[in-house]
């Protein structure tokens, strides 16, 4: 419990510093950090900016030392024009992603290059309490 709530704090402290723009990760990018542990979750979201154009979008999870702890075969969705997916680490939410871990980071990156608008919420469910955790750009794919 203590690490937990430690690693939300320095989570709330980073989010407070780190900047991100809205399309700071367009095809292929990091979400800095996920939690799914205690009364925490975590919901991606992908956004498709492109008018006319499906895509193929890779969702991975990894723990605080880089290693997968999601599915990897199973982390291909489609994504089409103008779509918004949502993915989770609970499975109340339909569409879960389960990990391993409890806590680490998300790479993301889609096959054709298409605009993707992508960021993370860490919810409370005792409380209701959401945070959101901006997208970067990621230079190098899986």
């Amino acid at each position: 419990m203590r690490k937990t709530a430690l690693c939300t704090l320095t989570f709330l402290f980073m989010s407070a510093v780190l900047f991100a723009r809205w399309n700071d990760a367009v095809g292929r990018g990091i979400i800095p950090f996920w939690i799914n542990a205690d009364d925490f979750y975590t919901l991606l979201v992908f956004v498709s900016a492109d008018e006319e154009t499906s895509d193929i979008i890779h969702v991975r999870f990894c723990d605080e030392n880089g290693h997968w702890c999601s599915d990897t075969t199973g982390d291909m969705f489609l994504i089409r024009h103008r779509e918004m997916l949502v993915f989770s680490t609970t499975p109340a939410v339909p569409t879960w992603i389960p990990t391993t871990a409890n806590y680490g980071y998300a790479k993301f990156r889609v096959v054709d290059g298409v605009p993707i608008q992508a960021w993370a919420l860490i919810i409370n469910e005792l409380s209701g309490a959401a945070m959101v955790v901006p997208a970067y750009d990621q230079y190098n794919g899986f």
